[in-house]
């Protein structure tokens, strides 16, 4: 009877451990590696999402800023006598016209576009003065012209939009260290800037810096001189504006030529002539322009001049203050000896004529 109990009560015990087996929770029985597994996981339907903290969201990437587009615009011209020889004032003379018509008369054929630039240079080629007791230096050569007009006349060049001038030259001591003085003193008074051999203009645009240097070239050598004081600027662009050759010729003299090269090859961005009195060719030289000679513009001192002429604009663009582009434009223009006041040419032939002698594909500018 015992026996059968017990026999009984050790198949009832182990019949619950077996059960124990299946009904007892896993997380009980689980290794420490699944419990680790099973708490990190999200794949649970009995995890509660709200309690859940979930990595923030990256920002969007911002699109890089639109680039800083900058335009920078010079125009050049040649030679502007704005006066008559010992400041006459005969019928006929420009300084009897200037006292007879406005002042923008002169230049209104250009107003719009020199308004439209951040500078126009010039080289003036005469003495503005008032005082009667300036006389004219010996020269020591013969045929010579001393050039001079009222400090009123610097309003010519106000009128016409004109920023720059170049006082480097053969007349601008004229009447010596009086009327030069008195020239620097009517610009300065104008407005005007000035450049000569001892005064380098430096003008500036968001940042960019433009070295002009307006000197007189008269022979082979000096070159290196120019050069070098453009570089010592530290500018970001160089332009030489200078005075020398000889006159009345269509082609550079070879010293100059090969100097302006030099200049270049120095490290000069942009080399420009005047002084000949009449046009010369447009070289592009490694990449540079050299403009040998812009002749005449307005021009007083002289009633047979060569009727052509040029404006020269020079285009930089800048991307966020660094150059990107450089372009150049020719404008050609007549010259009218009786009227002092040069025109921009609207017949074609006559525009291809003055392109074709610039690219030195002719002897003369007339066609």
């Amino acid at each position: 009877m015992f026996i059968k109990a017990f026999t009984a009560a050790a198949a009832l015990f182990t019949l619950l451990a077996v059960l124990s087996i299946y009904f007892i929770p896993r997380y009980i029985i689980a290794s420490p590696l699944e419990a680790t597994l099973y708490s990190g996981s999200v794949r649970g339907a009995n995890i509660d999402k709200s309690q859940t903290v979930l990595p923030a969201s990256s920002p969007e990437t911002e699109p890089p800023p639109e680039p800083v587009i900058t335009e920078i615009v010079m125009s050049f011209v040649g030679d502007c006598m704005l006066a008559t020889d010992r400041g006459g004032e005969y019928d006929g003379s420009f300084n009897a016209l200037a006292n007879e018509v406005d002042p923008s008369y002169f230049l209104e054929n250009f107003i719009e576009l020199f308004e439209s630039d951040d500078w126009t240079v010039v080289n003036l080629e005469n003495v503005f003065t008032d005082d009667p007791n300036v006389y004219p230096r010996n020269k020591g050569y013969t045929p010579a012209y001393w050039y001079k007009s009222k400090t009123a006349n610097t309003a010519i060049l106000t009128e016409g939009s004109v920023e720059v001038v170049s006082i480097a030259n053969n007349h601008s001591e004229d009447y010596g260290t009086k009327g030069y003085e008195d020239t620097r003193a009517a610009l300065d008074a104008a407005g005007i800037l000035w450049g000569d051999n001892d005064n380098m203009v430096l003008l500036e645009k968001e940042g960019f810096t433009i070295a002009l240097y307006c000197t007189t070239y008269y022979y082979g050598g000096y070159e290196s001189i120019i050069a070098n004081a453009l570089n010592a600027t530290g500018a970001d662009y160089k332009i030489a504006f200078f005075h020398g050759g000889t006159e009345r010729v269509h082609v550079p003299d070879s010293w100059k030529a090969a100097g302006c090269r030099y200049m270049i090859d120095a490290g000069v961005d942009l080399v420009i002539g005047h002084h000949p009195h009449v046009l010369q060719p447009v070289e592009i030289y490694n990449g540079k322009t050299i403009v040998h000679s812009l002749g005449n513009f307005v021009f007083g001192g002289s009633r047979s001049e060569e009727n052509r002429t040029i404006v020269f604009r020079l285009h930089l663009t800048l991307t966020d203050g660094e150059l990107t582009s450089e372009e150049t434009e020719v404008i050609p223009c007549y010259l009218y000896s009786d009227s002092y006041k040069p025109a921009i040419i609207t017949d074609e032939a006559e525009k291809q004529a003055v392109f074709d002698f610039l690219d030195g594909l002719t002897e003369s500018p007339l066609g």
